[in-house]
């Protein structure tokens, strides 16, 4: 499999550029179509047949002008790049349920870490996890830290035999084959769901190697966090990925409990494809 078209969101963020170039250069490589999409944050269920005071009108016009100067710089971007085929689209619509619309129809989904740091009243405070949980499609997530790799280094994989981690891995085949090396990483007991945490790193790689990926698996303790465990494992051995399941546990129980995921999206700090 290979990614044919990849979604990026386009805003006026100053995490925006790193985004869009990260998803630029994945689609050069892949000879994908790129689609860059900026929302207004106008819901498509807002009645057309309503009237609209002079306020609504100007505050309209104020989002549909800012959406219009985020898809001028995706276009610069993409021009810079080499993009051979991409689409601009301005779209009237909330930023995560539009987002999660248009991912039906694409490979792979490029979105910011949200930075809690910046209040930016018109994108949503838990997008990557909005659409990792309703869009059906594998969701990258890029660090808001700027400095963004090449995905070629390293790639870190969290290795726990569950559903959620074997969409992942399949569903990060095209980066895996283009990275340096596969690290499969399994945490003692906690992340293994059969014979032995070897064993089941042992039979992945075996799996990746007939898709044409080279791997090794690595052993590490969790402790009390594995999301930690992650990021540091991920810092240690200079990882450029991280490939992982999203929300094995539910969302709820996972906000109770701190949960691996939501550790993740708050702390990473290199790209993270997740899928639910």
């Amino acid at each position: 499999m290979n990614y044919r078209t990849i979604l990026v969101h386009a805003d006026l963020s100053r995490a925006a550029p790193d985004r869009i170039r990260l998803a630029a250069r994945l689609a050069c490589t892949a000879g994908a179509h790129l689609v860059g999409s900026a929302l207004t944050g106008i819901s498509r269920f807002a009645p057309l047949e309503a009237p609209a005071g002079p306020a609504l009108v100007r505050h309209c016009a104020h989002r549909r002008r800012h959406a219009a100067q985020a898809l001028e710089r995706f276009d610069l971007i993409a021009v810079q790049e080499g993009v051979a085929s991409r689409e601009a689209r301005l779209v009237d619509d909330d930023v995560d349920g539009g987002m999660a619309v248009q991912a039906r129809y694409c490979d792979l989904v490029v979105v910011g870490q949200v930075d809690h740091s910046v209040v930016e009243p018109e994108l949503p405070g838990d997008l990557p996890e909005y659409l990792l949980l309703t869009c059906g499609r594998p969701v990258l997530v890029v660090p808001f830290t700027g400095c963004i790799p090449e995905l070629r280094g390293d790639a870190l994989v969290a290795w726990d035999g569950s559903n959620e981690a074997t969409r992942a891995v399949v569903a990060a085949l095209p980066l895996l084959r283009a990275a340096r090396c596969a690290i499969i990483a399994g945490f003692g007991g906690e992340l293994a769901h059969s014979d032995s945490g070897v064993q089941d790193c042992g039979r992945l790689a075996t799996y990746l190697g007939r898709h044409g990926v080279a791997s090794r698996s690595v052993q590490r303790a969790a402790g009390d966090d594995i999301g930690e465990a992650l990021l540091g494992t991920a810092a240690d051995l200079g990882c450029s990925l991280l490939v992982m399941g999203g929300y094995g546990h539910t969302r709820f129980r996972e906000l109770l409990m701190k949960g691996v995921t939501r550790t993740i999206l708050r702390a990473m700090t290199l790209p993270v494809l997740l899928v639910h």
